[in-house]
């Protein structure tokens, strides 16, 4: 048993440990969250939603299996297909994408009817695709500058398809992708003048909401981000969200230290996703300031052990490959838990491994097998040099 553990699981134990620890605390606080749900459209069957998200991490952690066990060369090969794959669905979806909770998100696969978000798959490909071309721009004393042109004509593409039905996840691509830009050597003031083009572009987008017909989430944004702001009356636009807010933070204010314990949740009742977008208020009612603590605390493991990755590694492709998806999915928490506790307006973002989803999982999965894949390249170069040491000595 133990030698096939070895031989399929490898890579960072800390980083599995993580990955097990969010997928067994999820599974408490899904079956806790989906007891609402259960009752409007499962006739009260408290355990469907339940074995249908288990079904979701078993599967997840076969893809994490598959993923870290194949050479990280090959995401790099088959980056710039995947990352024009992601964009030809991107535009299918903006043509006939289903629509959830007021935007146009999802993609419905035919024949079998499984829906998924194109965006899910954008995120990894550029990720992928950014960490590639700024390896082959690398040189001692010299910036990456010449990379920033076929790098942010992608990033611009990605998330102006997502944009205009989804702003919090083509801000979150585009941040990071900035970040990973600064990170890997691109002059600040490409940086700092992509910056300033958006805050512009955002503002005429704001003007152009009440003419331009495309652009009609604007004023759901604008909303939201005054709601945030002001404690005066709120925007008719956005009533709902801000019962949203209201409802997390009175689940916050009553967790207090313990929490309330498993299961014994009110605020389920009021909030409309208590399983995704809000999965950390009901994490801090029912477990308290520890609970809270806790899945704070992965997160911020899983940085530190990217990062021990990173050093460990001996080129620059997997290194930059671990820090974009790694940030990817950190700050994806964090603006989730930012959301819950009221420091960020309300956005559609899930917490990692943790909020109920399907496709969400399966690709944060594929995330986290990339990462552990440059992990166990990185201990088996390492093996492989103390052998030849040893037998050289």
């Amino acid at each position: 048993m133990n030698e096939t553990f070895k031989k399929y699981i490898k890579g960072d134990r800390i980083i599995w440990m993580v990955i097990v620890a969010l997928a067994l605390f999820s599974g408490l606080v899904v079956y806790s969250a989906t007891g609402n749900l259960a009752y409007k459209h499962q006739d009260g069957n408290s355990v469907y939603y339940l074995f249908r998200h288990a079904g979701f991490l078993l599967t997840g952690l076969g893809v994490i299996v598959f993923v870290h066990n194949m050479p990280y060369k090959l995401f790099a090969r088959f980056s710039v297909l995947l990352l024009y794959l992601s964009i030809l669905l991107l535009l299918i979806t903006l043509v006939t994408g289903v629509s959830l909770n007021q935007a146009s998100r999802w993609l419905t696969v035919p024949v079998v009817g499984i829906r998924f978000q194109p965006s899910e798959l954008a995120k990894l490909a550029l990720m992928v695709y950014i960490a590639k071309v700024l390896a082959q721009f690398q040189a001692d004393g010299e910036s990456a500058g010449k990379g920033f042109k076929p790098i942010i004509i992608h990033v611009m593409v990605v998330c102006g398809l997502i944009f205009t039905e989804d702003f919090s996840t083509s801000a979150l691509i585009g941040g990071t992708s900035l970040v990973v830009m600064f990170i890997g050597r691109v002059p600040l003031k490409y940086i700092f003048g992509t910056i300033l083009t958006c805050v512009l572009g955002l503002a005429m987008v704001i003007w152009l909401s009440s003419y331009v017909p495309v652009f009609h989430r604007a004023e759901t944004w604008k909303a939201r981000i005054e709601n945030f702001s002001s404690d005066d009356d709120v925007v008719e636009e956005d009533k709902g969200y801000y019962s949203q807010a209201e409802s997390s933070k009175m689940a916050i204010a009553t967790g207090g230290f313990v929490g309330k314990g498993p299961g014994n949740s009110q605020q389920r009742y009021f909030l409309p996703h208590p399983y995704s977008d809000f999965v950390y208020a009901i994490i801090v009612e029912e477990f308290g300031v520890w609970g809270a603590l806790v899945i704070l605390l992965a997160y911020l493991i899983l940085l530190f052990r990217a990062g021990v990755i990173v050093r460990a590694s001996s080129r620059t492709f997997p290194a930059l490959l671990v820090i974009g998806l790694t940030l990817m999915l950190v700050f994806q928490a964090f603006i989730n838990m930012g959301v819950a506790v009221g420091i960020f307006p309300v956005t559609g973002q899930p917490l990692p491994l943790v909020s109920m989803g399907g496709t969400s999982i399966l690709f944060t999965c594929a995330a986290f097998g990339a990462i552990l894949s440059v992990s166990r390249h990185n201990i088996e170069e390492k093996e492989a040099a103390l052998t030849k040491e040893t037998a050289v000595s």
